[in-house]
């Protein structure tokens, strides 16, 4: 029984020095993994800069140490085999000498012999088993623990317990003594901010980067929640509604879409499951991209690629606007979603915009105030505040941040059609 009791120990300790090094080694290969993953999604800014033999050496170098942990990790079944395999052994041996000892004492008969003998290698046969399938099931866990731990995180917005429904969305939004700054950062990006937006009514942000633009669209979207005050939806604090409720009555166009590896239809029906092929011409034609898909061999069953990779930046923006028109929100956001359009096309899209703006209520974030001048109001952030807001002409004639800054955009512009024609 001591000696039993020793293989258990032992074992016991064997496996868990295996499954540490089990863990090591699953790191080391998430950063190879990393490495790899990083390098295919950026591979043009490598090529641009000539970088091939740059990346191959780090690669490389991260190699080393992940050679060296699945050595440690592979040479730890060896030392279990070898350990329990020798004091098993000598187990077996120990147990015999004692029976043949006892034998030769006239104290038991070569029958008892035989059945020891029996049991000892059929008992240690079966610990064997066990403790191969113990070592299996660890190394099982360890390489699902990564995926697990994700569960134990906490979800930092939460939906509330008993949430409200909007029926029929009008579209008011109220931005009351709003107040943020990010986890990380201490300094507000926004402070004390009061936005009544009408429904059916077009606002524009305009400001300087980093001043807070695209901050209040994520806490609209209740990527964050405000540090102070409250954001509304037709009179409806937008914590008192699930995210998912949310998010369904706002068409977003983000400034850097991203698509799906599948196909054009795929990728624009995707807020709406029940879009037929009629609805999806639709949406492109408005869009200004069925031309384009007409074009391709394969018309909408064209493969975009994995992010869309297949598909110039304007197309891939137009994408995204055909995409969020077929799920017919009242409330549309557009972030910078002209800004990598060509003049003729971001003029059919602002056309576009304007057409189905009507009736909804349209958020406008924008650099190029080409695409802001005809919105209903112009709403300028300075640092973390509103400093003016009003319509495109009442600003101009203030003289104020948004007149230099239009000021600003317009010889940038002249100075560029002056090269043109030289």
């Amino acid at each position: 029984m001591p000696v039993f009791l020793t293989n258990i120990l032992v074992g016991w300790l064997l496996i868990k020095s295996n499954i540490r090094k089990r863990a090591i080694f699953n790191e080391a290969e998430d950063r190879i993994s990393g490495i790899i993953t990083d390098n295919l999604i950026n591979y043009e800014t490598v090529k641009f800069f000539a970088q091939e033999k740059k990346e191959e050496g780090r690669l490389k170098r991260k190699f080393k140490d992940w050679e060296s942990k699945l050595w440690a990790y592979t040479n730890s079944f060896r030392l279990i085999d070898i350990t329990i395999g020798t004091l098993s052994n000598l187990g077996i041996l120990a147990i015999f000498w004692v029976a043949i000892h006892r034998l030769v004492a006239g104290q038991m008969t070569i029958g008892d012999l035989v059945m020891i003998a029996s049991f000892s290698t059929s008992l240690y046969h079966r610990f064997f088993r066990l403790l191969y399938h113990l070592r299996d099931i660890a190394r099982n866990y360890v390489d699902i623990q990564r995926y697990f731990s994700i569960l134990d995180n906490e979800i930092l917005i939460k939906d509330p317990k008993r949430p409200v429904k909007i029926r029929d969305t009008k579209g008011e939004i109220r931005f009351k003594d709003v107040s943020f700054n990010y986890p990380d950062n201490r300094e507000n990006i926004l402070t004390n901010i009061n936005l009544h937006i009408k429904p059916g009514e077009s606002v524009a942000f305009v400001g300087r980067s980093g001043v807070g633009k695209t901050t209040l669209i994520r806490l609209l979207l209740r990527f964050y929640d405000t540090n102070k005050g409250n954001i509304l939806i037709d009179g409806i604090d937008i914590r008192r509604l699930t995210k998912s409720q949310l998010r369904s009555l706002i068409g977003i166009v983000p400034q850097e879409p991203i698509l799906f590896n599948n196909t054009i239809s795929f990728n624009i029906a995707y807020g709406n499951n029940q879009a037929k092929k009629a609805d999806i011409i639709k949406a492109t034609e408005m869009a200004n991209l069925h031309k384009f898909v007409e074009g391709l061999p394969l018309k909408y069953e064209t493969q975009v690629g994995e992010r869309g990779i297949k598909l110039s930046s304007g197309q891939k923006q137009r994408l995204a606007i055909a995409r969020m028109l077929l799920t017919n929100p009242k409330i549309i956001i557009f972030d910078e979603a002209t800004s990598n359009l060509d003049s003729e096309s971001e003029r059919l899209i602002q056309n576009a915009l304007w057409k189905i703006a009507k009736n909804r209520t349209v958020l406008i974030i924008a650099h190029r105030f080409s695409t802001v001048r005809r919105a209903d109001r112009i709403v300028v952030i300075k640092k973390d505040l509103i400093v003016e807001s009003g319509p495109h002409d009442e600003l101009i004639k203030k003289k104020g941040l948004y007149s230099y800054l239009w000021q600003l955009q317009s010889k940038e512009q002249s100075s560029q059609e002056l090269d043109l024609l030289k």
